[in-house]
């Protein structure tokens, strides 16, 4: 449909001679006076067709709710484990599987009319769509409550790089609530949201799970879109649902996933909602439940996280599940299999203004635009391990020429062809979710302190999921010595949701769920803190 009216032309500027001998030199062209001349009125002409793109309409997906109070930071009396960066109230569909409960989003998530802070100190964002996983939660029934606290730019595991400071562990509020989704998993422990959404690229929505003491699923990569969150690369990024008990995880899970035409990730294979309520009572009678050895080395594993490990292999058995072992050789090696390409993704998303060169859905012009901008004048503020990895990335393209990426993507390949034999002669994989326990926050951290020797052993057991793209579920075990909670992580075929809550289940039927000391059991409505938001 053409326009009503015209504009004036040429709104994309020509570039000048010299202009052309600088982006040529960034690509190694040497170009001459003469040629740079000639290539600028070449450009001029290219230009000139790629203008007309400010002409051609495009129709975003209208909103669906919009009935929203956009809210207001809390106060520490309302918000005792700093889980929340914003309180805000979005109230969803009357009705559906979610009706009644009160969820929280990661601040790394679009909510229409809510300012979207990553976590940094940078000028926000305000978005005017909804994340594809916000706006589903909203059509089943949910009410959002909050922009939940997160690691600056998610650049982190243990919350202690948030510019808000961090979320705090309802078990113990000296320790940390993980990283980098710590505000969802606090949020959930507490009791002040019935569930949350995390994002998780490492481990940072099943690492909360774990030191919160609750329940997440990361799915199969590309079963739950993405559309609507900061990526760092459409291959590695995932949106979670974190919930007190394995049933409203499941609950969750059914409404997230699925397919969207606004989704940038490609999947293989078909990409139906789950069915993992009805998995439920299936039990594990039947079922072959293999150990990866690489996964208990006593050397990274506190004794009471694999204590409470062995005690849920003993419920699984009893139920009915076969427990063998298996060996994965580059299981251990899976996060310097991403940390190479983290540093290469995350620095070609920051040079694509966080769109991603691979993409296939649908962007936010603004936020792109928005992107940039910060990019170009607050780079400065960016957190220390964010710029570990754009700088890392950076070195290795020009001093390795690509060698170290493509390395590290066979190795990738290399590494989900092992997963899938052991899943071949298993039902399900099973390790603990984090070899230790949540640790103790560091008081007033230096930069170094949080990118030297913190977040890295966290992350051996969930990051090689999130390079195989495999289903992979926390599930509380018990408390180690100390109180604080430890988790068994399932992880199943790509595509078979289900069969990890099928066994999660029966863990949490033997083990229970756990509630943080002195705070009240039952759902969000035992914690509802009044923060006088009224619908505008």
């Amino acid at each position: 449909m053409e326009p009503t009216s015209t504009r004036l032309r040429g709104f994309l500027r020509k570039p000048t001679p010299e202009q052309v001998k600088a982006a040529g030199a960034a690509e190694f062209l040497h170009l001459t006076d003469a040629e740079a001349e000639m290539y600028a009125g070449v450009l001029e002409g290219v230009l000139s067709s790629i203008d007309r793109l400010d002409e051609l309409p495009f129709d975003h997906a209208p909103l669906k709710w919009t009935t929203r109070d956009p809210g207001r930071r809390p106060t520490p009396e309302e918000d005792p484990f700093n889980a929340f960066v914003r309180r805000c109230l979005v109230p969803g569909a009357p009705d559906g599987p979610l009706a009644g409960m009160r969820f929280g989003a990661k601040d790394n998530l679009a909510v229409a009319g809510v300012p979207l802070t990553n976590g940094s100190r940078v000028a926000p964002y305000t978005p005017t769509s909804d994340a594809v996983a916000v706006e589903r939660l909203l059509d089943a029934g949910g009410t959002l409550v909050g922009k939940l606290n997160l690691d600056d730019f998610s650049s982190s595991g243990t919350g202690e790089s948030a510019f808000f400071a961090p979320a705090r562990n309802p078990h113990d509020r000296t320790r940390s609530a993980g990283g980098s989704s710590g505000g969802s998993g606090s949020a959930v422990a507490s009791g002040h949201v019935d569930l949350s959404l995390g994002v998780d690229q490492g481990g940072s929505a099943r690492i909360p799970a774990s030191f919160n003491g609750v329940v997440s699923l990361k799915a199969t990569h590309g079963a739950i879109p993405s559309a609507g969150v900061t990526h760092m690369d459409h291959s590695i990024d995932y949106v979670c649902p974190i919930a007190r008990t394995v049933r409203t995880t499941a609950i969750a899970a059914d409404v997230l996933t699925g397919h969207d035409d606004r989704d940038p990730q490609w999947v293989r294979g078909a990409n139906e909602p789950t069915r993992c309520v009805e998995a439920l009572d299936r039990g594990v009678a039947g079922m072959t439940i293999a150990v990866v050895e690489e996964a208990v080395d006593p050397a990274i594993c506190d004794p009471d996280v694999l204590t409470n490990f062995e005690r849920a292999l003993t419920a699984l058995e009893e139920a009915g599940a076969t427990v063998t072992r298996v060996s994965i050789p580059l299981w251990k090696d899976a996060w310097s299999i991403e940390t190479a390409l983290l540093c290469t993704l995350a620095w070609g998303m920051n040079q694509s203004n966080g769109i991603g060169f691979g993409h296939r859905g649908v962007v936010d012009e603004n936020r792109a635009h928005a992107f940039a901008l910060t990019r170009k004048l607050e780079a400065d503020e960016f957190a220390p391990f964010y710029k570990v990895w754009l700088l890392t990335g950076r070195y290795l393209q020009d001093e390795y020429h690509g060698t170290m990426h493509a390395k590290a993507q066979n190795l990738r390949f290399a590494l989900t062809k092992q997963v899938e034999a052991a899943l071949g002669e298993a039902t399900l994989l099973a390790m603990p979710t984090t070899p230790q326990v949540a640790p103790e926050l560091l008081d007033h951290p230096e930069p170094e302190d949080v990118i030297l020797g913190r977040g890295t052993t966290m992350v051996t057991n969930t990051a090689p999921t999130n390079l195989t793209g495999h289903p992979s579920l926390a599930v509380p075990t018990g408390r180690d010595r100390d109180g604080m909670p430890t988790s068994i992580q399932l992880v199943a075929g790509l595509f078979q949701d289900a069969t990890t809550f099928a066994a999660g289940a029966v863990v949490e039927e033997a083990i229970g769920t756990l509630t943080p000391p002195g705070l009240p059991l039952g759902s969000a409505e035992a914690l509802d803190v009044d923060v006088d938001l009224e619908l505008s």
